[in-house]
């Protein structure tokens, strides 16, 4: 590699990243919390996590706008959720263990997922080694071959319990081309009318 034409590489997930790290999800509106395992997945194309029932909520790196820890992060206005983090309590370490993921199409319209760590000073690394994967120059310019892999990485972390993608994710995945979906399962020999049909 020369020092002109220099070779942009991806980005490198850290393995802690992809390993998880267990937090928990609270939402002010629903005052819900729940223990989630918060994960990267190793290509670096999407934050995700992984609630008790196995169910999974999925962010696209590209997304996300900005990430926030400590007195940066948002703070439970609802008394409910205050008291599950003992917030009102002088000892409480709960800036310490924040991180708000800030996703959205753009600045104005947007979305904030929030997580409280079960260790400090998690969510401050979290929040820097993510915001560093959406900082990324290759992040923000991918090439077509990337956006087709990212459909094959965010199927294959939804297998069933056989291991196997049910055919309901395909239609999740391309809603607008139903038609198409099925006429490709068809084409490949797969189950494509079943909903618990499976690849």
């Amino acid at each position: 590699m020369s020092l002109l034409n220099p070779v942009l590489l991806p980005p490198k997930v850290k393995a802690y990243l992809s390993q998880g790290e267990r937090f928990i999800k609270w939402d002010d509106e629903t005052t819900v919390a729940s223990p989630v395992i918060l994960r990267v997945d190793p290509k670096g194309y999407y934050l995700y996590w992984t609630y008790q029932s196995k169910e999974m909520e999925f962010l696209d790196i590209t997304s996300i706008r900005d990430t926030r820890f400590g007195k940066f992060a948002k703070m439970p206005k609802s008394q409910k959720l205050r008291d599950v983090f003992n917030m009102d309590f002088p000892d409480n370490s709960f800036l310490l263990k924040t991180l708000t993921v800030v996703s959205g199409p753009d600045m104005v319209d947007l979305t904030f997922h929030n997580f409280v760590s079960y260790k400090e000073n998690v969510g401050k690394v979290w929040a820097e080694d993510v915001l560093a994967l959406v900082k990324h120059p290759l992040t923000a310019n991918a090439s077509r071959s990337t956006f087709l892999d990212k459909i094959l990485v965010k199927l294959k972390m939804q297998l069933n319990s056989e291991g196997k993608i049910p055919v309901k994710n395909f239609f999740q995945m391309f809603p607008a081309d139903r038609k198409r979906v099925e006429a490709a399962l068809s084409a490949c020999h797969l189950p494509k009318g079943k909903p618990g049909g499976t690849r």
